[in-house]
Order: structure tokens, then C-alpha cells, then sequence
């Protein structure tokens, strides 16, 4: 964590605080629960939503609660990671056993359902009640989005925009909220607020298209899980859905053997290496790609609109580092 934001004055130090205020808020007496949810906080990961979160307020007055709401928003983010790997049957987590291969599927959720109501406990604390709100909206999206995602996969059928929609919920709109309840709770303007809320929704949609593409083409060393795992959990993302579509430049014969996978409704998992092979090689990576640049043009456009700062200038760093991430 500490390296990802070393360009970043003050923000290793603050997150360092978050995750302080984590550890404290999820320790509990039941071993399981304490022994379970130790790795998920060890310092590995990016705590990009919390520093979105601390970087927004500074467009006001940060306040101590912005702290624990950084981390409130953390703790619903790994919450949703431990019901994901129990849905998907993931076995590793940032290259470790996930939880449910340590403690099993029922621990694992009810481990996840703890992390929530820590979440819950410290938002009725410490936000407004809209903002409260807006935090048991979108977990109430990211829950729909997941039953959405079950119910797709290993389907061919996948629309650009039904794709489009679904990272929203599960990946933008948390983004979106944490720069909209960074800004509020500083007590910037309706307006600054709503631009900033716009500015997470753009950063976090360029921000899963690139996860997305690093399942087909990132290091499995660097990236912590095996390269196709989403395709081979029956997830049709962008770079496949680009290939289908024709939006790459397909060799002719390459063309009609991704159709050959595709003449039915469903693909089986047997032919993920060969999907992933064939998309590397369509250009479908290079078209999800400038997807991805348009949201992060988008977010850049916004970002030159706000006043001029720190803040501004970490949150254009940030996006552009996104971008160009291998992880």
C-alpha cells in the first residue's frame, strides 16, 4: 500500500490511520473471525477507495471522520471480495488461500456479514443520514449485480451495454460514492460534490475494464491470481465481448474459430484457453482498452475543471496511474 502512494503527499501516512481504525473495528473475540479476517488487512492491498475518499475532502474541510468513513468504505469493499470468492469458488485471494478455502464457504460469509455490519455500525456513527443511504443503496446494487453476474455465466449472449451496466454496479459505484462522501462530509459545494461523484464513477469503470483485460493478459505473479480465472468462472467480460463483436482486427481463420465456441448458447470451461488465446490475438484487448481510455479521458476532463490544488493534482496522478497499472 505504502508504495502504490508513495507520489502522494500525506496519503501513506493517512492510510496507514485507516488501517489502524480497520484492524480495531473488525477485531473480535471469536477466533475465527479474528484469525480470518487478520490477512485481509495486512497492509497488501491498494486502499484505492479510502484514498479516493481522503483525497476528495480535501476539496473541503477534512475532519477526523473521514478516517473511519475510509475505512468503513474498505471493510464493505472486503466484504464483498470474501462473498465473491465463495461464489466463484476462487481458491486464492491476493495470492493466498481465500477464506472460504481456510474456514469454509459458511464461515466465510458469515465472516463477510460481520465485516458489513461493522460497515453499517460506523456509517450510522459518523455519516449523514444521505449519505448512509447512499452506502445501503450500493451495497443493495453490488448484492444485485452479483445475482446478475451468477445467472450470466458461461453465456455467449453478453451485450456491450447489459456488460457496461454491470461493472457500474459492482465496481464503479463504489468509487463514485467514495468521492461523493469524501466531498460531502468536507462540506464542499452540491456542485463540486457532484463532480466529483461523477469523476469516481469514471475512474471506477476504466478501473474494472483494465481488471478485466489483466485477466487475459497480466502476469499471473504480479496480477496474484492465474491468468483467465474470471473466464474460466463463466465471466464474459470486455475483451471477449470486443472479439465477438468484430471490434479487433481478426485474422480471417481466427474469426471463424471463436465463432466455432460460440454457435451455441454456452461455452464450457474447457475452452477458456483457447478463448483467451484467440481474443490475445483478435485485438479484442486493445479494444476493451480504449474503452477504458475513454472513461479515464472522461475523469481527466473533470478533473482540469476543478480548482486548482493538492487534491486535484493527486486525483489526476491517480487516474492516469490506473490506467496503466499491471495489477
Amino acid at each position: 500500500m505504502t508504495s502504490y502512494w508513495q507520489d502522494f503527499p500525506g496519503i501513506p501516512e493517512a492510510l496507514e490511520r485507516v488501517s489502524g481504525i480497520i484492524r480495531e473495528t473488525s477485531a473480535s473475540e471469536n477466533p475465527i473471525i479474528s484469525q480470518g479476517l487478520a490477512g485481509l488487512f495486512d497492509g497488501q492491498g491498494k486502499l484505492l477507495r479510502p484514498g479516493l475518499l481522503l483525497i476528495t475532502a480535501g476539496f473541503g474541510k477534512i475532519q477526523d471522520k473521514h478516517y473511519t468513513l475510509a475505512a468503513c468504505l474498505e471493510m464493505l469493499h472486503m466484504a464483498t471480495l470474501i462473498h465473491d470468492d465463495v461464489i466463484d469458488e476462487s481458491p486464492t485471494r491476493r495470492g493466498r488461500p481465500a477464506v472460504h478455502a481456510q474456514y469454509g464457504n459458511r464461515n466465510a460469509v458469515l465472516m463477510g456479514d460481520y465485516l458489513l455490519s461493522r460497515c453499517f455500525l460506523l456509517a450510522s456513527e459518523y455519516t449523514s443520514a444521505d449519505n448512509a443511504v447512499g452506502l445501503a443503496r450500493v451495497i443493495a446494487t453490488i448484492c444485485g449485480m452479483e445475482i446478475e453476474q451468477n445467472s450470466d455465466r458461461f453465456r455467449t449472449n453478453i451485450s456491450l451495454r447489459h456488460y457496461l451496466r454491470k461493472i457500474m454496479g459492482k465496481s464503479a459505484a463504489l468509487f463514485a460514492l467514495a468521492c461523493h462522501v469524501g466531498a460531502s462530509e468536507a462540506r464542499a459545494s452540491k456542485a463540486l460534490t457532484a463532480q466529483l461523484r461523477r469523476i469516481g464513477y469514471n475512474i471506477g469503470m476504466a478501473f474494472q475494464i483494465i481488471d478485466d483485460i489483466l485477466d487475459y493478459a497480466g502476469d499471473p505473479g504480479t496480477v496474484r491470481k492465474p491468468l483467465g480465472n474470471d473466464l474460466k468462472d463463466g465471466l464474459v467480460t470486455l475483451p471477449l465481448i470486443c472479439a465477438i463483436r468484430g471490434e479487433g482486427a481478426f485474422a480471417p481463420e481466427d474469426a471463424g474459430t471463436l465463432r466455432g465456441f460460440f454457435s451455441a448458447d454456452h461455452f464450457s470451461v474447457g475452452d477458456s484457453g483457447a478463448i483467451i488465446g484467440l481474443v490475445r490475438n483478435s485485438g479484442g484487448l486493445e479494444a476493451a482498452r480504449a474503452y477504458a481510455e475513454k472513461y479515464t479521458a472522461r475523469a481527466i476532463r473533470e478533473i482540469a475543471a476543478l480548482p486548482a490544488g493538492s487534491p486535484r493534482d493527486m486525483l489526476d496522478r491517480l487516474t492516469r496511474l490506473l490506467l496503466v497499472r499491471d495489477a
